[in-house]
């Protein structure tokens, strides 16, 4: 959801907007929660921690002030501050027992759940600016850079000529460029 998108249906209802943020950015946010408390906190303690999170994005986001772009960031950037937080109240009288042995450390496939909402998220922006670029370009750029086609394919596919197809895709790569800069992704 973008900072726009946010501000143009808090307008309309501050409910719905709130509605659609938490919709959106639950699992990212549990999952940042999650991973940070886990060890130390009961899943009724990591699902308050989500819960004030939201509660803190919504008293603290300010529209007039958050560059344009996307608002995961925001969000990301407040429950990582709240869990941590929640950890070190948690982890403030706990006897911390060290590991003798490195066979005795569990390995959890879930470790990286976050980084990899991480990545899907920034896909999710990569792609749908790459939709607001318009026919042809868009074509262009994944039938260029995702499937690996040449100018010579790509021309037949939206009829135009390779040298055409070799120039809109040089101006939809710098069109693409600005489009992601404003979201705040640099590349």
């Amino acid at each position: 959801m973008t900072n726009e998108e946010y501000h143009r249906r808090s307008q309309a209802s501050s409910r719905e907007a709130h509605r659609a943020v938490f919709d959106e950015y639950f699992n990212y946010v549990y999952t940042i929660v999650f991973n940070r408390l886990r060890s130390c906190a009961s899943r009724e303690d990591i699902e308050e921690c989500v819960c004030d999170v939201f509660a803190e994005f919504y008293r603290c986001y300010d529209y007039s002030k958050a560059p344009d772009g996307d608002i995961s960031g925001f969000i990301g950037v407040v429950a990582r501050r709240m869990a941590s937080a929640r950890y070190r109240k948690n982890s403030a009288g706990a006897e911390t027992v060290p590991l003798e042995d490195e066979a005795c450390k569990v390995s959890d496939p879930a470790a990286d759940t976050e980084n990899e909402v991480e990545g899907k998220e920034l896909r999710r922006i990569i792609l749908d600016s790459i939709a607001a670029l318009g026919e042809p370009d868009s074509t262009i750029i994944l039938m260029k850079y995702y499937y690996g086609r040449s100018a010579k394919e790509i021309a037949g596919a939206v009829s135009l000529t390779p040298e055409n197809v070799r120039v809109r895709s040089g101006r939809a790569v710098k069109k693409l460029g600005d489009i992601l800069k404003k979201a705040g992704i640099s590349l």
